[in-house]
């Protein structure tokens, strides 16, 4: 595109132009010109023709320059670029089977958690509606890396993604951890980083519950971790199907499963041995389990599909995401030199937002 700054009547042209060649998800965007492009380039230290990764069925490369210019549609800043790299690298991983969740008929969305000191750095909401509107970073990097894949593995409704329903989720669905109000360690340090690392997760999820415990104890909280689950959900790891569950606890109901001295591993043990439902609660596509009574299934079968991230503010409201069909799958993020300059030039600091956390 041109250099030219851009009249009121161009940017609208331009975005009729872009929705008509089906490059948008919809919504409006910011075109992506030379001159944004180039500024979206100065958050990495990559080449702009390096290939990050081969996304969707063609296996097409989605390049360093074709990132940013999708970041800058999306309303991203340069700082964003070292976590959109990340991200876009879980979306290439094999083992994060985006693919399936982009076309399948399901309507799978997206499903990024954040953890690591680049939260703070970027505003990365990990407090009270950390999931919704408001938070600048968490709603445009997941909207770049869904138009990235969108416009890189060349997705279209009814063409490549098949999904029935359709899935709102695939706009945003970014938060990142609260780890300082969490008792156990951070998400990312159970999948091998360091506390000190920033890093990014994915998961591919179809459904979203909310739910709260009758009561604020350790039994209430676990129990409820079970039976608000839907039944349509199911839980298994292995190498012909990895289906995973994530729950998000606040850290109100975390810190009563701390006080009961239950650690994540014991409280992923209580939820396989503890949810036995009868097989005509819920389809019979995943089979039963051969070790269990006629009728009965667990489920959760295993603790390696469960996947437990506290997040939120105040209150005692809990959600639970999946079935995911693939991944999760972590990213450590790294950095250019020039990264802390960046932050401080481009990162608005909200005026509405506490500045001293609710949990200090």
């Amino acid at each position: 595109m041109s250099k030219q700054s851009q009249t009121e009547e161009s940017l609208e042209d331009i975005n009729r132009s872009l929705y008509k060649e089906g490059m948008t998800d919809g919504l409006p965007v910011i075109p992506p010109t030379e001159e944004r492009v180039d500024e979206m380039l100065l958050g990495t230290d990559r080449d702009r023709d390096e290939v990050i990764g081969e996304l969707g069925n063609n296996e097409n490369a989605l390049t360093v320059e074709r990132l940013a210019a999708n970041a800058v549609m999306a309303g991203c800043i340069p700082p964003y670029m070292p976590i959109l790299e990340a991200g876009a690298e879980a979306l290439a991983d094999p083992d994060s089977n985006s693919i399936q969740f982009s076309v399948s008929t399901a309507s799978w969305s997206y499903q990024w958690v954040v953890n690591g000191p680049v939260r703070e750095k970027l505003d990365i909401a990990s407090e009270s509606g950390a999931f919704g509107p408001s938070y600048h970073a968490n709603q445009t990097i997941p909207r770049a890396l869904g138009i990235a894949y969108r416009n890189t593995a060349k997705i279209y409704p009814g063409e490549k993604d098949m999904g029935v329903m359709g899935n709102p989720y695939k706009f945003y669905f970014l938060a990142g951890e609260n780890e300082e109000a969490s008792p156990w360690d951070p998400y990312h340090v159970s999948q091998g980083l360091d506390e000190d690392d920033s890093a990014i997760s994915l998961a591919g999820p179809n459904s979203w519950v909310q739910w709260f415990p009758g009561e604020n104890n350790a039994e209430h909280v676990a129990r409820g971790m079970i039976r608000n689950t839907p039944e349509s959900m199911r839980a298994r790891s292995g190498e012909d199907l990895n289906a995973t569950i994530t729950h998000f606890i606040n850290p109100y109901n975390a810190e009563e499963l701390e006080k009961a001295d239950l650690s994540k591993q014991d409280i992923k043990e209580y939820m396989v041995e503890n949810s036995h439902r009868t097989l005509d609660e819920y389809s019979r596509s995943f089979g039963g389990d051969s070790d269990l009574p006629p009728r009965q299934s667990k489920q959760y079968f295993d603790t390696e599909a469960i996947n437990i991230v506290s997040m939120g503010g105040p209150g005692r409201v809990n959600a639970i995401a999946g079935t995911s069909i693939g991944g999760p799958v972590t990213k450590k993020i790294d950095f250019p030199n020039n990264w802390d300059d960046l932050v401080e030039e481009y990162v608005v600091e909200t005026e509405w937002v506490p500045t001293d956390g609710f949990y200090e």
